[in-house]
Order: structure tokens, then C-alpha cells, then sequence
């Protein structure tokens, strides 16, 4: 999204200012006082009960974080600066001391100790969190998985079987990055839709807690990442494709990280129409938890089978360059987005490391999820 005014970037998904000028920003079919998404053909704002395009509001007003142009929602942990005296999200807080990082960095620059005056300490109460309690992430340090940069070979050599066309064998190079050790799971996503007071994805009724997230739409994974970065202050982001086959293989140049085959009792698929001369396997027809599976040599999680997988990249048949980047910011851009993994209804052979396929960002699938990278600064 871009501010109308001065045509700043705002990634922030709940902004209503823009960062940059300071002026509104005009968000279609939200309301203008706390920036919840509007229900279809509602008349007035199911979370503060404002009159559909209306600026003033009906019932409740939120603060705005100085920092970003924020709606502070409800769970948001914010405070006030010392120094300025002006309303920041958690995020912009200078380490233990009541002052937001700006002022932070105006004092140190003055060559004066960065704490807040004690004229103003008199008149301004000691900077606390003045949100609700706390609603967690789940997420954890431990859920994360260090990938260390190289070169890997992408795509499928001529001989392996089962390859098709559009996975042209070339050389990349990966930076070093951070993943998710499993794909985001409905208690990780589900403490998301109760921060903001919204409708839970369909689970199929297979169950949530420890089962991947599915039927969530490549937009609505974005804004999950925009709130999550919000909370935590992580530099989060849906893998490129090139970053998602590099984590799949971990090092390995068979069809799969497990190496020629892979069976149901590593890897959650179809396994009734096995290739001639192998066992027949387990046919689950559902989800299942995350972590039951072994990882592959980089801890990774089910990075064969249970859902395909949302990244970032345009998909591009002729594999020139796109699998690198990301489409995220593209919001106008209708093209299908890369999926990797294969899914608990797919045979053997689409879980190949190298397999790929594609979905339109506006759908969403009870075979679709996704998991995070965690970018190193």
C-alpha cells in the first residue's frame, strides 16, 4: 500500500497515517477509525461500531503509534516516551528505558545519557505497558532453524524420473537465513485471529493446535507475517522459492532429502499408488501434526507432504530469475505465486524436492499452507 498523499510505501497493515507525511490513509472497505476490514455490505464496523465511511467515531477511539501511523489494536503492548511524550508500539522501545528509540538516538547524538530528564520524569508518568495482557505468538527461539548460506543446484538433472519441463536444472546462491521448523500451525495462526478479533480459518475438522495452518489465501499469510513482525520485532517474511528448495534438500541432490524414495512413515502423502516395485503406503486423507515426522539433516519439518507451501516468488515457467525474488510487495499483481511440498493427497513423485507448482494469491485450499523465514540483520 501506498500513502495517496506522498506515495510512501506503508507495510504496516493497520496503519491508518502514514508514517512519512502524517496524513490518513484511505483504505477501501475498512473503517477509518480503528482500520478493521469491513464485513461484506456491512453498515457499520463490527469491532467499534463506526458508520460505514465515517470519520467520526461512534463508540471507541484508538491511539495511533508515532513511530508507524499504527492503530494501537486491542493486545497491543504500547507506551508512552519520556522524553516526547508521544504513544509507540512495543517495537520502538529503547531497550529498558522509558524512551523511544528516536529519542534514544537524539540524546546519545547530544553526548548526553540516555535516560529521560528528570523535568519531565515529574510531569510524565515512568513509561509502562498500558495495553491488555499479553496474547502470545507461540511461537518460541527454539522454533527456529539456522540455514547457513551456498550454492545449491535448483531444478531436476534430465534423468530423474518423474521430472517435468519447467524444472530446468541451473546454479544459484542462497544468503544465510532463519525458517520455521514446521509450517505455521493453527495455534501459532489461531493466536492471531484472537489478538484481532477474527474469524478462524476451517480446519476441515481434523483438528488444530500442532496441525499446519491451512485455507489461508497468499494476501491473508502476508498480513499475519505484518502483525507477527509488529509483535516481536523479527524481520519475517514467506521464503522465495529458490530459499524453500535450498531448505528442502539441506545438502542432498536426490529426488528427495530422505534420497531416492521417501516412504508414509516419513512423510505425510498418498501413499496407495506407490511407484512399481515399492511398498503401498498409508493413505491418512488429512492433515497431520507438524512435528510428526522426522526433520530432514537441517531440522526441518515436513518439508515433503501435509500442505503445499505459500513462498514469496512469482511463479515463472521458465525458471530465468524469479524463483530469487520476492512478489510480497507486488499487491496488484494477480499472477500465480509459487507453491513447494506437496500436499497429504498427493502421490509420491510431487513431493520431489524439486517439484513445483502454482496458485492464485487471492485462493485459498484446504491442501495449502506456509512457514516462515526469519531474515538475519
Amino acid at each position: 500500500m501506498f500513502c495517496s498523499s506522498c506515495n510512501h510505501p506503508v507495510e504496516d497493515p493497520d496503519a491508518l497515517f502514514c508514517p512519512d507525511c502524517g496524513k490518513r490513509l484511505h483504505k477501501e472497505n475498512s473503517c477509518a477509525i480503528c482500520g478493521r476490514p469491513h464485513q461484506p455490505n456491512a453498515r457499520f464496523c463490527s469491532h467499534c461500531g463506526t458508520q460505514a465511511g465515517s470519520t467520526i467515531a461512534r463508540c471507541w477511539t484508538p491511539l495511533y503509534c508515532k513511530g508507524s501511523g499504527s492503530a494501537i489494536l486491542p493486545g497491543d503492548h504500547h507506551f508512552r516516551c519520556d522524553a516526547c511524550g508521544e504513544i509507540f508500539l512495543e517495537q520502538y522501545h529503547y531497550h529498558n528505558e522509558p524512551l523511544c528509540v528516536g529519542c534514544a538516538e537524539k540524546q546519545a547524538a547530544a553526548g548526553t545519557a540516555v535516560t529521560a530528564s528528570p523535568a519531565e520524569s515529574t510531569t510524565t508518568p515512568t513509561a509502562q505497558p498500558v495495553s491488555g495482557p499479553n496474547l502470545t505468538t507461540r511461537i518460541a527461539e527454539s522454533d527456529w532453524a539456522l540455514i547457513h548460506g551456498g550454492e545449491v543446484q535448483l531444478g531436476s538433472p534430465p534423468g530423474e524420473k518423474d521430472r517435468f519441463d519447467h524444472e530446468r536444472r541451473h546454479g544459484v546462491q542462497i544468503n544465510t537465513f532463519e525458517m520455521l521448523k514446521t509450517p505455521v500451525t493453527f495455534a501459532m495462526y489461531d493466536a492471531y485471529c484472537d489478538a484481532r478479533d477474527m474469524d478462524k480459518p476451517n480446519d476441515e475438522g481434523w483438528g488444530r493446535e500442532r496441525r499446519p495452518v491451512i485455507n489461508v489465501d497468499y494476501w491473508s499469510a502476508l498480513i499475519y507475517i505484518a502483525w507477527l513482525r509488529k509483535r516481536t520485532g523479527w524481520h519475517l517474511r514467506l521464503p522465495t522459492e529458490a530459499e524453500w528448495e535450498y531448505a528442502c534438500r539441506a545438502g542432498t541432490t536426490t529426488p528427495f532429502w530422505t534420497g531416492e524414495t521417501i516412504t508414509t512413515e516419513q512423510a505425510n502423502f498418498d501413499g496407495s499408488l506407490p511407484p512399481a516395485g515399492e511398498k503401498k503406503g498409508a493413505r491418512r486423507g488429512m492433515t497431520t501434526p507438524v512435528d510428526q515426522f522426522p526433520p530432514n539433516p537441517w531440522g526441518l519439518h515436513d518439508m515433503h507432504g501435509n500442505t503445499w507451501e505459500w513462498c514469496s516468488s512469482e511463479y515463472d515457467a521458465e525458471y530465468t530469475g524469479m524463483e530469487l525474488l520476492s512478489a510480497c510487495k507486488d499487491t496488484g499483481n494477480p499472477n500465480p505465486r509459487v507453491l513447494r511440498g506437496g500436499s497429504w493427497s498427493n502421490v509420491q513423485s510431487v513431493l520431489r524436492s524439486a517439484s513445483r507448482n502454482k496458485f492464485g494469491p487471492n485462493l485459498h485450499f484446504l491442501k495449502i499452507g506456509f512457514r516462515l523465514v526469519r531474515e538475519i540483520k
